[in-house]
């Protein structure tokens, strides 16, 4: 009977050695994907946080009030305005 148990004992020892020496290397691929995905993911956001920012900038260039800060910066003055800069003219 005891020698029955230790055989037992013995091949559930070496089925759990031979699963975990066997789930090694997917478990090492799956992490390595995992990084991977990650790194795209963060990537990809980033993508889409810029695109956003150029698309809101774009919305501000082509509002009525965005066009005119746009062509005061060139340098526009409406008629009779005065510039706040006393060196330009």
């Amino acid at each position: 009977m005891r020698k029955k148990l230790l055989v037992n004992v013995v091949i559930i020892v070496w089925a759990i050695a031979a699963g975990i020496f066997a789930s090694i290397k997917p478990w090492q691929m799956y992490q390595k994907q995992s990084a991977e995905a990650r790194v795209h993911e963060k990537q990809a956001h980033d993508a889409e946080n810029k695109l956003d920012q150029v698309q809101r900038t774009e919305a501000r260039k082509k509002s009525p009030q965005g066009r005119i800060e746009d062509i005061r910066k060139h340098g526009y003055m409406k008629d009779g305005e005065v510039s706040p800069d006393p060196n330009k003219p």
